[in-house]
């Protein structure tokens, strides 16, 4: 008999970001037989200034004086107080010093939350939290274990500057650690650390699966007209971009959608306004089966470099439980590997350009199928589980 049991995610993704993430997908199937509390990553008081008009932070504001809590898809969202603004600091006894009281004003907030719903014990996961590494000594109540969840490497010159050592006192810091990726193991194995285990990422199958209703209709923004590649997912820096235009250069008859959230300063100005490739933003979870019912062929055009080996994204089983052909770069090599009969995986530019018009002009109803097979087998569902078993074998 499955024991109920207490998760207190503190997750760097948000649960109301512009796209989906890992630790909230995890927390929502968690909480069809556990109780789930979730803590979003904290927005500093100049953010809330910048962005004390949007809804984002109108609703964190209201939340926290009216100390009400938002119940979503049976998860119990605790609103975050406003904390001190600590990244622009150098690393030393002054940002330690902002950091501990950051925690001391989260720390408050959750302490108040479990003590109104009597919350004896809770399983305690940071997932990527690093920023707040030693955040769970300060809950007032006991710990049946706790997890450090590392869900992406560490790249972008931002995180760099105090993330690796937050995230070296974080995984120190607990009992467990649990990572979405081979490669992402290899950084805590052999060292100071405790147990490290994977639980893959991996779809919404039953969301994802209906762009393929013959009912659905293909999303607004996609224009029709042309045959469509497409993307979906957050724009930024891990995209070859230098191939979207080898791609559009060698298929003149076809158009690219990048539907997701997108960071400006990462996108080329020649990519920005090709006349062929179009930025349709961010998309809501439950619009995305219709704009994938728009692309004849789904891409991963990711740069191989020396962390991509880290990433393991959610797209990958989307795409495939919308039963799309799906090309990609040879970017995660362990992971795309094990997908290879479900997967077109290009080696080179030349080959990438190939396997997209191919793919676009020769998928038959036994691919689509075998495709969504696989799919159907990895699901947040099945991770759920995993993850909840690698915690009772903790307990125990």
């Amino acid at each position: 008999m499955r024991t109920k049991r207490t998760y207190l995610f503190f997750s760097l993704p948000k649960h109301d970001d512009a796209y989906t993430s890992t630790p909230w997908q995890l927390a929502r199937e968690l909480a069809l037989t556990h109780e789930v509390i979730y803590v979003d990553h904290p927005y500093n008081f100049w953010e809330a200034i910048k962005l004390f008009s949007t809804p984002k932070i109108q609703w964190r504001f209201k939340s926290y004086f009216r100390f009400s809590v938002k119940e979503l898809e049976g998860v119990s969202v605790l609103p975050t107080p406003f904390v001190w603004p600590t990244h622009f600091l150098p690393t030393g006894m002054v940002h330690r010093f902002f950091t501990n009281r950051n925690e001391k004003i989260l720390a408050k907030r959750v302490n108040s939350f479990l003590r109104k719903r009597d919350i004896q014990s809770v399983v305690y996961v940071n997932s990527f939290e690093f920023y707040y590494p030693t955040f769970q000594n300060r809950l007032h109540t006991r710990l049946n274990t706790s997890v450090y969840h590392c869900i992406d490497p560490m790249v972008k010159k931002y995180t760099l500057k105090h993330g690796p050592a937050l995230q070296k006192q974080a995984a120190s810091n607990v009992e467990m650690i649990i990572t979405t990726a081979p490669a992402l193991m290899k950084q805590f194995e052999g060292r100071d650390f405790t147990r490290v285990s994977l639980v893959p990422n991996a779809a919404n199958f039953h969301l994802f699966n209906q762009a393929l209703d013959k009912n659905l209709q293909v999303h607004q923004a996609i224009p029709s007209g042309r045959k469509t590649i497409g993307y979906l997912g957050n724009i930024e820096r891990r995209i070859d971009f230098h191939l979207l235009l080898q791609l559009m250069e060698r298929l003149s008859d076809f158009q690219l959608i990048m539907a997701g959230p997108i960071e400006l300063k990462y996108v080329p100005e020649e990519v920005l306004h090709h006349p062929r490739i179009k930025f349709i933003g961010a998309v809501a979870h439950e619009d995305a089966p219709s704009v994938l019912k728009g692309f004849d062929v789904a891409i991963i055009p990711f740069l191989i470099d020396e962390v991509s080996d880290g990433i393991y994204p959610l797209k990958l089983f989307e795409y495939l439980a919308a039963g799309k052909p799906v090309v990609t770069t040879n970017f995660n090599p362990s992971v795309l590997r094990e997908l290879s009969q479900v997967l077109e995986l290009a080696h080179s530019a030349n080959q990438f350009v190939e396997l997209v018009e191919r793919a676009a002009q020769s998928d038959t109803l036994l691919e689509r199928e075998k495709r969504v097979a696989i799919a159907r087998i990895n699901t947040w569902k099945e991770r759920a589980e995993l993850f909840d078993q690698l915690i009772q074998l903790n307990v125990a």
